[in-house]
């Protein structure tokens, strides 16, 4: 019976952003506000560019069926109600 192999990856990007600044600050002020745009605190930032640097894979371990099923519904609850095929159709197959 073949094996399933959980692995767990982190994407990183790249983003740009312009930020005006007044002239009598200095121009790291641009910094808080993008920090300040990440957490919510400014909702009309938006970023002009993004670039897709690498995808990291940081953990990698081997599941039973039943591990998977359960991963599955904690990853997504709003899924539950599909039936183990429906969920087994992301197990990728190598050819």
């Amino acid at each position: 019976m073949p094996k399933i192999v959980l692995v767990e990856t982190v994407s990183t990007f790249r983003h740009m952003y312009a930020v005006e600044v007044k002239d009598e600050d200095p121009i790291e002020y641009a910094l808080d506000e993008v920090v300040a745009a990440a957490t919510g605190g400014i909702t009309e930032l938006e970023e002009f560019a993004q670039k897709h640097i690498a995808e990291d894979t940081f953990s990698h371990r081997e599941i039973t069926e039943d591990e998977y099923l359960k991963i599955f519904d904690n990853e997504n609850g709003y899924l539950k109600e599909w039936t183990a095929e429906q969920k087994k159709r992301f197990i990728y197959k190598p050819k």
